[in-house]
């Protein structure tokens, strides 16, 4: 994989001309010489037996009906790894492997949506129907289908825990203050470079949501364990949904502003540390018409120009992490350029009742949860590339089978060996005390931070989110904060 360069023009891969890096320096995908890597040397610590799409559907078909012989109140150790091992996914599995850890088990607890969406999902979920394309129709609002209704096996079904997982409840979108991209290589250690003091990002992006709370000024102390932190740059996120609202369903679902009935969601992200990369900002917008092509804009502002850019090749590397464009949220392209199978239910040990408001890693690398766990159930579905050249050979994720949010993905590669995992931690909004006032009330997991792992090449990136939730919006505000005319001006 090629190593961003700083330029003239931002984030650029080196070897790359200047003309080619502001054609590529679309924010998400930077890195377009993708290595399709089979299987690296590399050491038993650090992945362990080599494992393949096959030791993996092995691992699910022989633990199916798996039940946990320990119970809250346990604390269990490396030495309890075969306890674990019919609970986390193999290749994952390896990294708890070593002397301090310590996994701390809590009751699994509900994780109902807010009554807005149960009531807009009772009252029309009985109408959705799938088109013979996989597509929906007649959704309105809420859970499209029900669990019920998912078969292992079935080829809608495969389909329907998509729409299931791209309408799950997330109020208006999710805002991070601060959405860090720590870039960390195997082994080592980080002591001295760890994220210290959080900065926020500019009022202009942030002055829709009014905020009480502060950043942490400690934060080196939530990054323990080993791994190598070789850079760290600060980005703003907003996502913004636009139609399908449950709470604004008594005004047909859609914000109250010009044609948003026929927008999905907008997302805004823009850098603002280190120097170098600050005030670049990537804009793209999602649309209800499964088959539209995404818009997307970047603004540089060294050379203060708005470039429409192309992001429809979603399989490169986020700015030179380990997670793609369409790999955010475990899945963030478009439904209808992937096949879908449904795999069933498995009871798993995640972090999704996190007792801290911000991530806490430790482990080897720097990249296991340092948290309590549970176990919950999830739906197991895999996707797969119509697109016959793309690196993955299939995806699979594990998604809440209560409120659909991610816990994990595990990418094969061409030749179906594991290649790459996306692990997220969750708290729950209601539990907040720092930002309780973008997140109390939402009812809705509340994203902590991700770490994305690439074995193969034995490195890591890990994704801490500062101040983050789930807040209402100003219309106002993200009006401009989407309107590309107002880019240029409004992001000086």
């Amino acid at each position: 994989m090629r190593e961003l360069r700083m330029s003239s023009v931002g984030l650029r891969p080196a070897g790359f001309s200047r003309a080619e890096g502001i054609r590529l320096r679309a924010l998400r995908a930077l890195t377009c010489a993708f290595v399709l890597v089979a299987c690296c040397a590399v050491t038993a610590a650090a992945q362990g037996a080599l494992q393949t799409r096959h030791t993996v559907g092995q691992w699910l078909a022989q633990n199916a009906n798996a039940k946990p012989d320990f119970k809250p109140g346990d604390v269990l150790t490396v030495k309890d790894l075969e306890r674990i091992r019919p609970f986390v996914v193999p290749g994952y599995l390896d990294q708890l492997n070593f002397p301090q850890l310590k996994m701390e088990i809590v009751a699994t607890r509900s994780h109902m949506p807010r009554k807005d969406f149960i009531d807009c999902t009772e009252k029309y979920q009985g109408q959705v129907k799938l088109n013979s394309d996989g597509t929906l129709a007649n959704y309105v609002c809420g859970q499209p289908f029900s669990d019920a209704s998912l078969i292992p096996g079935d080829p809608q079904s495969g389909f329907k825990v998509i729409w299931n997982f791209e309408h799950r409840w997330l109020n208006y979108g999710p805002l991070d203050l601060n959405f860090m991209f720590i870039y960390d290589h195997f082994g080592g250690s980080h002591e001295g470079s760890a994220p210290n003091v959080i900065e926020a990002p500019p009022v202009t992006w942030s002055g829709g949501t009014k905020f009480t709370s502060t950043m942490p000024t400690d934060a080196a102390k939530f990054f323990g364990g080993g791994g190598t932190f070789s850079k760290t740059l600060s980005s703003f996120y907003q996502r913004v949904y636009y139609s399908h609202l449950p709470q604004r369903s008594a005004e047909g679902g859609v914000l109250p502003v010009s044609g948003a009935k026929d927008i999905f969601w907008k997302e805004f992200e823009g850098f603002f540390e280190p120097y170098d990369v600050r005030g670049q900002v990537l804009i793209t917008y999602r649309y209800n018409d499964p088959y539209r092509t995404d818009d997307a804009w970047a603004y540089d502002p060294q050379l203060r120009r708005v470039r429409r850019i192309s992001v429809e090749v979603k399989s490169d590397s986020l700015v030179g992490t380990e997670q793609t464009e369409e790999d955010f949220d475990t899945f963030s392209g478009r439904p209808v350029r992937w096949n879908w199978k449904f795999l069933g239910w498995r009871n798993l040990l995640c972090v999704m009742d996190s007792k801290y408001d911000y991530p806490h890693y430790y482990g080897p690398n720097g990249l296991v949860p340092d948290d309590v766990w549970s176990v919950r159930r999830f739906a197991v579905v895999e996707r797969t590339p119509k697109e016959p050249h793309h690196p993955y050979s299939s995806v699979m994720m594990f998604w809440d089978a209560e409120d659909w949010h991610p816990w994990m993905a595990v990418m094969f590669d061409r030749k179906q060996n594991l290649f790459k995992s996306l692990t997220y931690t969750f708290r729950w909004s209601e539990d907040f005390q720092q930002w309780a006032e973008i997140n109390h009330g939402v009812r809705s997991d509340g994203l902590q931070g991700l770490a994305a792992i690439d074995y193969s090449n034995q490195r890591a990136t890990i994704f801490p989110a500062f101040g983050g939730g789930y807040p209402d919006v100003d219309v106002n505000h993200v009006d401009k904060l989407f309107d590309i005319s107002k880019l240029e001006e409004f992001h000086r």
